[in-house]
């Protein structure tokens, strides 16, 4: 029960983190392919660039309340982010087939991505480690 509250509290924090982040991203994506006309797929790519320290640090600290340090978490959380843009990148542009449908792409893509990055991050990424792993 315990444990369940707590990953209950994780993903209200994460939904604030990304809420945030999504706020960022759109905004970039919006500037980069509306104002500047961009190609969307390109503006996707560049905007979800721009939230990756963010959410290292805010998931860190605020999301997981991790205050340990090992040397190889923030390559875990760049390799979950990269196989993340990759993710979003694909559902992305599998989802836009059309300039009308730019928008729900991004939402979808954007969705499709906080999944893998919530479970990700809980399970690989920042999970307590013991002793004999390092």
């Amino acid at each position: 029960m315990e444990e369940t509250r707590k990953t209950l509290a994780q993903i209200w924090r994460f939904l604030i983190v990304s809420g945030i982040s999504l706020s960022i991203d759109y905004g970039v994506y919006t500037l980069l392919s509306v104002l500047a006309g961009m190609d969307s797929s390109w503006s996707k790519r560049i905007s979800f660039a721009c939230i990756f320290f963010w959410g290292y640090f805010a998931h860190k600290y605020f999301t997981f309340r991790n205050r340990g340090f090992h040397p190889s978490e923030p390559l875990r959380f760049g390799l979950l982010y990269l196989t993340g843009w990759v993710i979003n990148s694909i559902v992305h542009d599998l989802s836009a087939s059309d300039p009308a449908a730019s928008n729900p792409a991004f939402l979808f893509a954007t969705f499709v991505w906080a999944c893998w990055n919530f479970l990700g991050q809980k399970l690989y990424v920042f999970r307590r480690r013991t002793v004999e792993e390092g």
